[in-house]
């Protein structure tokens, strides 16, 4: 079997999402998970894994959904954990930023996990008030347009106040000593549950700093 993610636009509509579905098992697939990124403007953004008999029948799959009136494609790319479950892997991360016993592995774990559970082009720390990179994940911007970066954002540790200039970009204070958090991810856009996900695990991460540096 192979195994697919794909976020997919669909009309906000009864019955939707049960046409998809149909559409998958026409190809002999199965729907085996899913997560709604973001609802608005009579569209749904979801975010879909299947999984088909063999790679040779994508395109056919696509095709199929694409028969759906009112449904597009917006990204497919191939999942490499065979029980990975999308609905899960935030509560690992958090699972994981708890097991950390110091400040600098956690802000390492939040930059790593986050990088890779949310497919960034990185992600990365900054001290603000120190002028540099604590951690990072991923192909990183120059260091010095970070910290520039993190000190021009104006935000809260609120994530509706949260700075995102654009839909690539997201910029979260994370309430300890002057930090922050930058994602940036430029392969699609980051959705309304996805950086809402990302502040939670970033107040957990800053929670934890907090009790660490009492310790």
């Amino acid at each position: 079997m192979a195994r697919y993610i794909l976020r997919i636009w669909l009309d906000d509509r009864p019955g939707a999402l049960g046409q998809v579905a149909s559409r998958i098992g026409a190809v002999r697939g199965d729907l085996v998970g899913i997560e709604i990124l973001e609802r608005g403007a009579g569209k749904a953004i979801d975010e879909i894994v299947v999984e088909i008999p063999s790679n040779d029948l994508l395109d056919l799959l696509i095709r199929e959904i694409h028969e759906v009136d009112g449904v597009d494609v917006e990204d497919v790319r191939e999942s490499n954990y065979n029980d990975f479950d999308i609905r899960l892997a935030p509560l690992e991360v958090a699972t994981r930023l708890l097991d950390c016993e110091a400040e600098l592995l956690l802000f390492e774990a939040l930059a790593t996990n986050i990088h890779a559970t949310f497919d960034l082009s990185y992600a990365a720390v900054i001290d603000s008030l120190g002028d540099r990179l604590v951690a990072g994940s991923g192909e990183l911007a120059n260091e010095a347009w970070l910290v520039a970066f993190a000190k021009g954002g104006s935000v809260r540790t609120d994530y509706k106040d949260g700075h995102a200039p654009s839909d690539d970009m997201f910029l979260i204070g994370l309430d300890f000593h002057g930090h922050f958090l930058i994602c940036h991810r430029d392969a699609r856009p980051l959705r309304a549950l996805e950086r809402s996900q990302i502040w939670m695990l970033s107040r957990i991460c800053s929670q934890h700093a907090r009790r660490l540096a009492k310790i």
